[in-house]
């Protein structure tokens, strides 16, 4: 978790600027990843100031950020075939502080993701917290689903 934890943290650093608004853009390439994850990696993701964002990653030795999702505008991004894709927040927000990612549901109407993830406020971390338990569901047009634990990050710049 630590490892994971330092490798989140390297990818926040670089944070600055306002992201374009596209739905779907190519991702940078990247080494092809098979451990069984239908998510590609997604890269370093930027967020404007006052902006906070939700990060999610494979947990595990080779951590990889694979989601990012946004209160406002609300919206979560991942990457699938080489595409990064922006989806809509399809539900109305559970609620304030740790709650406002339980339940969240994200889709552009064929591909759906729903995430539940629980936040902690640490005192060693300022405007964020971490994701102390959750999961991410991912769930295809072809009929696919696939169910990951999640491990993350809240983050506010």
């Amino acid at each position: 978790m630590r490892l994971a934890l330092i490798a989140l943290l390297a990818t926040l650093a670089g944070c600055s600027g306002a992201q374009p608004s596209a739905s779907r853009r190519a991702a940078p390439p990247a080494a092809p990843v098979d451990d069984g994850i239908p998510l590609g990696t997604l890269p370093r993701q930027q967020l404007a100031a006052g902006q906070c964002a939700l990060f999610l990653w494979k947990a595990g030795n080779e951590a990889r950020l694979v989601l990012m999702a946004r209160v406002d505008p609300p919206m979560a991004r991942i990457a699938i075939g080489g595409q990064q894709m922006d989806l809509a927040r399809t539900n109305i927000a559970a609620g304030d502080g740790g709650s406002m990612f339980a339940n969240a549901v994200y889709s552009d109407g064929t591909t759906t993701v729903t995430l539940d993830v629980r936040l902690e406020q640490r005192s060693t971390l300022q405007g964020g917290a971490v994701v102390t338990d959750g999961s991410l569901r991912l769930d295809r047009p072809d009929g696919e689903s696939f169910v990951m634990p999640a491990a993350g990050l809240l983050a506010c710049r």
